[in-house]
């Protein structure tokens, strides 16, 4: 293994996605821990792979690797080539390092704060913890819950998690949070960061 690589390498990543992007898992994030690479569904293990690291390679076995390139010194990109069948296949996703959440708020403070946010043309609101939707459709769909925002913690990383009918469906990193300024990062296009406005 490459140190110098490995080293920068090393930490928890989640990739990145469009919103109507399909993954499984649904949350995907890596920790790559020098010679292996661990998948979660946020905070849930789903499989993990011996690797090397070797010239900007990922090297998982002789068939399958993915090459990488660093956008930044927390987001990642990297080309995967799997081979399956004799047909060799490309795919290519990004990655931003989980960073610890710069706040001095509690959990219960921020959850009783709320903020707009506009990113490249898509405003949204951020409740906490309350039903957003018809509650009339819920009824006629017979939904447990309709679409709800939580705050969620995995390590020191603060998460805002969209859930729908009850399933984490979103999870969208906070890089900092005051009582009056949210942003938030990890987009799949420019701007990678999202600074909301306070509202009451």
């Amino acid at each position: 293994m490459n140190l110098t690589f490995g080293q920068k390498l090393n930490g928890k990543w989640l990739m990145t996605k469009e919103g109507d992007t399909y993954s499984y898992p649904t949350n995907l994030i890596m920790e790559i821990k020098n010679d292996s690479i661990i998948y979660y569904d946020f905070d849930e293990f789903y499989t993990s792979t011996q690797i090397d690291i070797k010239n900007h390679k990922i090297i998982m076995d002789s068939d399958n690797f993915e090459k990488f390139e660093f956008i930044n010194d927390d987001r990642l990109k990297l080309f995967l080539k799997v081979k399956t069948d004799e047909i060799y296949s490309n795919l290519t996703t990004e990655y931003v390092r989980l960073l610890p959440t710069k706040t001095t708020l509690t959990i219960e403070q921020i959850e009783n704060l709320s903020f707009n946010f506009n990113w490249n043309g898509e405003k949204f609101k951020v409740i906490f913890n309350r039903e957003l939707g018809n509650l009339e459709t819920k009824e006629i769909l017979k939904m447990d819950e309709l679409t709800k925002i939580r705050l969620e913690e995995l390590d020191s990383t603060l998460f805002i998690s969209i859930y729908n009918s009850g399933k984490r469906e979103i999870i969208i990193p906070i890089k900092k949070v005051s009582n009056n300024e949210m942003i938030l990062y990890g987009t799949p296009r420019k701007p990678y960061e999202m600074i909301s406005e306070k509202f009451e």
